[in-house]
């Protein structure tokens, strides 16, 4: 039995004890030891700056830092000078600070989920009643930091509540991410998984700390990590303590996903592959330039097409006619997209909350009852406006959704006229 493998089990077992003990009733605030051993058990990639293991637990010891060592402190001692002004002030920035693990929440639901249905170790639905934890944490920092800046402000001890919820449920995020989410990645994921992941960092960014180092994996990464993959497996016994505890810790499944077992979720083939790679076509032109595609009218090479979306300023996706992700545009995007939805379900890539709309607009799509589904929000003082199209062949047959998202605020504000004959007064 190699080194490697023996390290493995060693994790596994590891893992198990903490299974155990979240199954027992154990308290997370007595876990430090366990959370420790993992640390000292953590895969060596986990230690090279800029690969995405290394920036996801440097992230939570961030977040952790900033608990621990600030906000928590701090809220003792304000509450200890009879509501000081300064004191409550630094708890307000330091809020502000701790709503930024959405960035951190964001990339585990738009990324690092699909690689967990990958390794078949959770399920689409799985996903939902996960993203649904994270939602909670949200709400619960979001109502921490409305009660501080309320006018006039609540009871001290309503403050010191809330602010103490939301400080509890993150640290114990943490717990779970750092003892078993992401020892499990880091024992599955290969390189090729890491460099997809480290692609969909990109696109959403990070929490409190730094932008990493750029990285991608070498040839030697890949070799290596082939040979040690296929030393990896994790036990049966794994398997079915990892399941037991998802069902004890996502209580909340079946408040989430309502009669999720009702409905129809993908309209097509469930094995429907999942993940960049596994969706390439079979048939790749390399010679793009001299490649044309007969269009309705005129033609267009296979370097221009993706150009002309490029240029675009419109955000555009594509879901297929099976209601899975198929494609999206490689422009500047307004909202992220992670390349590892493609393939997923699109409701999944939703928060739980909307899945039942986007459901809706699917189901009328598909039967024929609407072609467009339209919607606008503010976000941060720009009008977006969204909407879903209905594709169809020239016979009628549905052929998927179009989705186009674009930042109308500059729209909002045209007057008079410009034209080819009076734009030099247009020019700044």
């Amino acid at each position: 039995m190699t080194d490697e493998k023996n390290l493995d089990l060693k994790r596994q077992e590891h893992i198990l004890k903490v299974l155990k003990f979240l199954q027992e009733g154990g308290d997370f605030t007595k876990a430090s030891i366990l959370a420790n051993k993992s640390k000292d058990m953590r895969m060596k990639i986990a230690s090279v700056k800029g690969h995405p293991l290394n920036t996801l637990y440097a992230e939570n010891d961030a977040i952790k830092n900033l608990i621990n060592d600030q906000l928590l402190p701090d809220l003792k001692k304000w509450q200890q000078s009879g509501k000081n002004e300064i004191l409550l002030n630094r708890i307000r920035d330091e809020l502000l600070k701790l709503h930024k693990v959405n960035r951190h929440y964001k990339r585990k639901e738009n990324s690092l989920f699909s690689f967990l249905i990958k390794y078949n170790l959770i399920t689409e639905r799985t996903t939902s009643s996960l993203w649904e934890l994270d939602d909670k944490i949200r709400e619960t920092i979001k109502a921490a930091d409305e009660a501080v800046n309320s006018d006039p402000l609540p009871d001290i001890y309503v403050i010191e509540a809330k602010i103490e919820k939301a400080a509890h449920e993150v640290l114990q995020m943490i717990f779970v991410e750092n003892t078993i989410f992401l020892p499990i990645l880091g024992m599955l994921l290969t390189p090729e998984d890491w460099y997809t992941i480290k692609q969909d960092e990109l696109e959403i960014g990070y929490t409190l700390i730094d932008n990493p180092t750029s990285w991608m994996p070498t040839k030697d990464d890949i070799d290596a990590s082939n040979w040690q993959h296929d030393q990896i497996e994790l036990t049966d016994e794994f398997k079915k303590a990892y399941g037991k505890f998802l069902k004890c810790y996502l209580s909340i499944d079946d408040e989430i996903n309502g009669k999720a077992d009702e409905i129809q979720v993908l309209n097509g083939a469930e094995d429907y592959p999942v993940g960049e790679s596994e969706n390439s076509p079979d048939l790749i032109f390399k010679d793009v330039e001299d490649t044309a595609i007969k269009m309705e009218i005129g033609s267009l090479s296979l370097k221009e097409i993706p150009a002309i979306f490029n240029v675009l300023q419109i955000d555009l996706t594509f879901v297929d006619k099976y209601d899975r992700v198929k494609w999206f545009s490689n422009t500047d995007r307004i909202f992220p997209r992670t390349r590892s939805v493609i393939g997923r379900p699109v409701i999944r890539c939703h928060p739980p909350k909307s899945i039942d709309k986007v459901l809706k607009i699917l189901d009328d799509f598909h039967n024929g009852y609407a072609d467009s589904s339209d919607f606008w929000v503010n976000v941060h003082g720009r009008m977006i406006y969204m909407c879903f199209y209905a594709v169809r062949d020239n016979e009628d047959n549905y052929l998927g959704c179009l989705e186009t998202v674009q930042d109308i605020t500059k729209f909002k504000k045209i007057m008079g006229e410009k034209t080819l004959e009076n734009q030099d007064q247009f020019k700044k």
